[in-house]
């Protein structure tokens, strides 16, 4: 695919909304960069007069009083060039805390299909490694522009009055190397945005791998892991060899147009001062400006890598931030208080992909306070179904309300406060028990966190951890076993004591003795509440109010478990396929403890 050209342009313009907040710290920068400057234009001027005037007529005094201005002009640019250095730096660091926080924000309030087609490593080095390159260019960038508009401008000025020939002759390496960093500030861009990539593609890699490393280890994959991510790791390294490429030609391109103009201007300035035209006073003055001249150079040099290294790094930045959310509040959304929890499905149509639909037209009631029970083959859309009550995704077409109303006239945040979800694959997030359990309502205070960790038959082994509720439980909560994990989150569910729970397969992965635990809690959980279970094994739905039976046809059956069983029908051939397998692996254990007894 080819690669879209990035506009540097467009890019530092959509930071100045970023500079804006900084906008007093930015003025005294570059003022002080201004005084910076017209403090380097009247250092030579000293040295003409020290050379043409104070050395001729062997005045002490004078020269001690010259030396004195040199010393006072440099303490001038001394502060000034710290000033800019801390107050440069330290907005610019303000900037991408700012940048920062913006696209973390961004993050938070996508919708579930922008992360289902990013890796999420991917998203991370978008967040660190592109922003962190912001800090040293967006100070640099505004500061380089001005002190070399400054320093140009006024070098001219002074020595146009010298000797406007001189002058001139002294002006020509700026063209040249305008003329000369054009075409290599475009490969320059190019390599980094190459480069850019390649990291974010380790980034990827690093994440999956670590996060699966029990599978790795487990299948032993170790030496094609390693064989993959040197790989990944090289493409670093040859994106970078073009960049550093490019960097070499253009930099070293430039230091040889310096001393070619610091040749030009010697000679010139040499000639003209044996032929008398020039003083000698005139011509240090003219060497020193000629120094002077040659920092823009370095300074265009510079700026245009760091707005091409600038301009790779946030156009990764910029795309991802400038993505609406797939779903969001209305304009007109409406509060929503503790619903009393009566859902409808009418007519919905749902597709993750366009042309292929998980259910066409599907129509449901559920009674406020009930528990349904939702079985079916896997992809038959039971999670899905679950999905779009609190609006993760959004139907292509048909409606789900919530107490007689649409879901999408509520406020996103409170239909979501309203609905609560104990899943299989529990998610915890590093730290302790107490903050774990917390998460469900952050406002609770510690004794109703411990009332919620009770209710969840969870207390009695937190209690036996090291430190109790503020056990560190590690990454994802690796140092608790699942059935702790499940109570934990069930705890989670109490505290935030949501209208409509759904349980996503949330005993599937158990022990008989932690299932026993979880289904006690699960029990005090459901009560009140309507409630929507995805089971697979449907021994644990018996008790439901209602069964819906999913296919790829939509719900093709729905009733009480005695009413499935007597209709015959898909329900009954699952229940059957399942209650057989069961018993004929109790069969084959009381087998084997026959043979092993004999």
């Amino acid at each position: 695919m080819e690669r879209k050209r990035t506009k540097p342009g467009a890019v530092l313009l959509r930071l100045v909304p970023y500079y804006k907040p900084y906008a007093l710290t930015l003025t005294a920068d570059l003022l002080a960069v201004l005084v910076a400057a017209a403090l380097s234009l009247a250092l030579p001027m000293v040295l003409r007069s020290l050379v043409d005037e104070v050395v001729p007529s062997g005045d002490a005094r004078r020269l001690l009083g010259l030396s004195a201005l040199v010393l006072g002009l440099s303490v001038g640019k001394f502060a000034a060039n710290f000033f800019t250095l801390y107050a440069g730096h330290a907005f610019a660091v303000a900037m991408e805390r700012d940048l920062r926080r913006d696209f973390f924000d961004k993050l938070t309030r996508m919708s579930f299909s922008f992360f289902d087609d990013r890796k999420t490593g991917e998203l991370m080095s978008r967040m660190s490694n592109d922003i962190n390159k912001v800090s040293d260019a967006v100070n640099h960038v505004p500061e380089d522009i001005l002190l070399t508009l400054a320093t140009t401008v006024g070098t001219f000025a002074v020595l146009a009055s010298l000797d406007p020939a001189l002058a001139v002759i002294s002006f020509l390496p700026i063209p040249l190397a305008a003329l000369y960093s054009g075409p290599l500030g475009g490969r320059i861009l190019t390599g980094f945005e190459k480069a850019n990539d390649a990291v974010a593609g380790v980034s990827v890699r690093i994440e999956s791998v670590v996060s699966g490393m029990r599978t790795v280890q487990a299948f032993a994959r170790e030496p094609q892991e390693i064989r993959r991510f040197g790989e990944l790791n090289r493409a670093i390294y040859e994106a970078w060899r073009g960049v550093l490429w490019s960097l070499g030609a253009f930099f070293g391109g430039a230091d040889f147009l310096k001393d070619l103009a610091r040749l030009v201007v010697t000679a010139a300035g040499g000639w003209f001062a044996l032929k008398g035209r020039i003083s000698p006073g005139t011509l240090v003055a003219f060497l020193f400006y000629a120094n002077l001249i040659l920092e823009p150079v370095d300074r265009l040099t510079r700026t245009v890598e760091a707005t091409q290294r600038l301009a790779a790094g946030l156009k990764n930045y910029f795309e991802i931030l400038d993505e609406e959310p797939a779903i969001r509040d209305r304009p007109d959304a409406l509060h929503l208080e503790r619903p009393k929890g009566g859902i409808r499905f009418e007519n919905v149509t749902f597709g993750y992909a366009r042309g292929r639909h998980v259910f066409r037209r599907l129509t449901a009631d559920i009674a406020p306070g009930s528990t349904v029970a939702l079985v079916g083959p896997s992809g038959a859309g039971k999670t899905t179904f679950c999905s779009l009550i609190p609006r993760f995704y959004e139907p292509r077409e048909g409606r789900v309300l919530l107490d007689g109303r649409d879901v999408r006239e509520y406020r996103l945040a409170d239909l979501r406060r309203a609905v609560g979800i104990v899943q299989q694959d529990v998610f915890l997030f590093p730290g302790t028990v107490r903050e774990n359990i917390r998460y469900g309502r952050p406002e609770s205070s510690d004794a109703e966190v411990e009332v919620a960790a009770r209710s969840a038959n969870a207390h009695e082994f937190i209690r036996d951890l090291p430190e109790g509720y503020d056990t560190d439980i590690g990454e994802r909560g690796i140092k608790l076993s699942g059935g702790q994990k499940q109570r934990l989150s069930i705890a989670r569910a109490f505290l935030k004591d949501p209208a409509v729970l759904i349980l996503d397969e949330a005993t599937s992965s158990l022990d008989v003795k932690s299932e026993q635990a979880v289904q006690e809690a699960l029990k005090r959980l459901t009560r009140g509440r309507t409630t929507l279970i995805i089971a697979h094994r449907l021994s644990t739905v018996r008790g439901a109010d209602e069964i819906l039976v999913l296919t790829e046809e939509g719900i093709v059956e729905r009733g009480a478990h005695e009413r499935l069983l007597e209709a015959r029908g898909t329900y009954a051939d699952l229940y059957a396929l399942q209650t057989q397998g069961i018993a004929v692996e109790e069969d084959e254990e009381e087998t084997a403890g026959r043979e092993l007894g004999a």
